[in-house]
């Protein structure tokens, strides 16, 4: 039984994680390159043969660049459904039929209790009473509990700003689904795609080309910055996607980048519009 024959839930979110696959523009080898599931899982996941972990889910629309919380929800609705929190029972396989019981079937027999059942649940029931009056009996106000700062115990980035310039997004965590980069602007080229993507937390931007060329070279440009470029060197980046390292950009100088596909010794460049 797969998750799309199982619950409209399951169904929504294999929908949700195909357009977010196709979003990133990778292969499944890609997906599993970059990620800590295997190609096959990753089969699965799309396909509805098996609910994905909430980390593949959140991992995914990092690599889409997508807000998380619209996924997640979804997945936390198929879990539910999944693990049968959401009904008295299993779900019955598409075209099972529950059985009918033949009218002149005699109903099921009253069962008794036994009285020793019945003198357990009476302690019980005792016991759980005393330890309510003991915990209500008023007393002497418990120490409050220690509050703690959630976002302290998140590990920021890995660089900012000029110290990011030249390294990798994903490896400086300027790339990840606690805070999830933006995409500025993109051109397109015989179905090849070049995104400019910003960090906000890093302060950086990088480019990113999708279903290249093998031989194309992509290119981003801030002003006052070192050029940051990547090339499509085999047909492994040319099915996925690459990109270039990131460059320091304010949002100042957000206007002024610019992204370039060098094919074939033709420049196709093209300036982020103003937000």
């Amino acid at each position: 039984m797969t998750g799309r024959d199982a619950s409209p839930e399951w169904a929504g979110l294999c929908r949700t994680l195909r357009e977010l696959r196709a979003g990133t523009g990778l292969s499944l080898a890609a997906l599993a390159a970059r990620t800590p599931y295997s190609k096959s899982s990753w089969e699965r996941y799309l396909n509805g043969g098996t609910l994905p972990p909430r980390q593949a889910v959140e991992q995914l629309c990092a690599l889409a660049g997508v807000d998380p919380r619209r996924p997640v929800a979804q997945w936390e609705l198929a879990e539910t459904v999944w693990s049968g929190r959401a009904g008295a029972g299993r779900q019955r396989p598409a075209g099972e039929e529950e059985a009918a019981a033949p009218a002149d079937r005699p109903g099921p027999r009253a069962v008794r209790p036994r009285p020793w059942v019945l003198g357990a649940a009476i302690l019980v029931v005792a016991a759980t009473a005393a330890t309510l009056v003991i915990l209500l009996r008023p007393g002497p106000s418990p120490d409050p509990l220690p509050t703690v700062d959630v976002r302290a115990s998140v590990a920021g980035p890995g660089c900012h700003g000029a110290t990011c310039t030249g390294k990798d997004a994903e490896d400086l965590e300027c790339s990840n689904f606690a805070e999830p980069p933006t995409t500025l602007g993109e051109q397109r080229l015989d179905g090849t795609v070049v995104k400019v993507r910003h960090s906000a937390v890093c302060e950086t931007v990088w480019a990113r080309i999708d279903r290249g060329e093998e031989g194309d070279l992509v290119e981003v440009l801030v002003p006052d910055v070192r050029i940051q470029r990547v090339a499509v060197k085999d047909r492994f980046d040319a099915t996925g996607s690459v990109s270039t390292p990131m460059a320091a950009a304010s949002a100042a100088a957000l206007p002024q980048v610019r992204a370039c596909l060098v094919r074939a010794g033709e420049r196709h460049c093209f300036t982020v519009p103003p937000s």
